[in-house]
């Protein structure tokens, strides 16, 4: 494998492109990546939508991440679990940090019981980070780097941000899981950085998987990794932050494609030990 061709499979590996659904077909340049490395996709859709979304992902890649923003339902972590083994989703891109002692825990082991990883976030740096120890603890398999500025930085948003994300999130809790930027289409992302420098500023503060949003297309995608190129060649991405990043998405990838027991929205599961991350 040459040394442009190796970057480019790197690149796909450290993204989770969106699709809403509608027609429940995959664009090609999405079908391209999944020969080349990119994990799954995130599903921004309900209903019947969702699942013909997922079962053409499975269809392209059998052990996919199939990431759902969030459940619908209220409910527990085992009810949110159910939703989304239903709606074809491993991976719950929306779990939110609990406000009251060991709700995280409790969300988190019950929902990734059954074989749905979580997503805890938005992580800010900020504020109380019981939730995250807790989620950490607990072994979730991802936390989310989320858009809000972190203090004295500038603006620069914590999903883009080396001390929060690699300073507290790593240093401080000591989390060695997956690290998911939050969706960068959103507009304080796109006028300040641009999609693509925003993912290449991202994977340098230490993200491993960088959401795109449903309104990022083929030609975002080729953007994204002619920045990445460039930032490589110019020593400001070293080539081993790509591959440690990679590495952890395909751990997670791995998990998620493992069976667990069934979902049944009401019970509340407990595992037998907590996954490490």
């Amino acid at each position: 494998m040459n040394a442009l061709h190796r970057l480019a499979v790197l690149v796909d590996s450290c993204l989770l492109p969106a699709v809403d659904g509608a027609d429940g077909r995959l664009p090609d340049w999405i079908l391209r990546g999944l020969e080349r490395g990119t994990p799954g996709v995130a599903v921004h859709a309900r209903g019947q939508a969702a699942r013909k979304a997922s079962d053409a992902l499975r269809a392209a890649l059998p052990d996919a991440l199939t990431g759902h923003p969030e459940p619908h339902r209220p409910g527990g972590g085992s009810a949110a679990a159910a939703e989304l083994v239903a709606a074809g989703a491993n991976l719950h891109l929306a779990v939110r940090p609990g406000t009251r002692a060991d709700e995280t825990r409790v969300f988190v082991t019950d929902l990734q019981t059954h074989g749905v990883a979580a997503a805890l976030g938005p992580f800010t740096g900020t504020g109380s980070l019981r939730p995250f120890a807790e989620g950490a603890a607990a072994g979730v398999r991802a936390i989310t780097a989320g858009r809000s500025p972190v203090p004295g930085e500038d603006g620069l948003p914590a999903t883009l941000s080396g001390p929060a994300v690699t300073g507290i999130l790593r240093g401080e809790l000591g989390y060695g899981g997956v690290v998911v930027s939050d969706t960068l289409d959103a507009p304080s992302i796109v006028d300040g950085w641009g999609v693509p420098g925003a993912a290449v500023l991202a994977w340098i503060a230490g993200v491993d998987l960088v959401r795109l949003g449903p309104a990022c297309g083929a030609g975002v995608h080729d953007a994204i990794h002619t920045a990445a190129a460039r930032a490589v060649a110019d020593g400001d991405l070293p080539l081993s932050r790509l591959e440690e990043a990679a590495e952890r998405v395909s751990r997670l990838r791995r998990w998620a494609s493992e069976p667990r027991m069934p979902a049944q929205a009401g019970v509340t599961g407990r595992p037998a030990r907590t996954p490490a991350p």
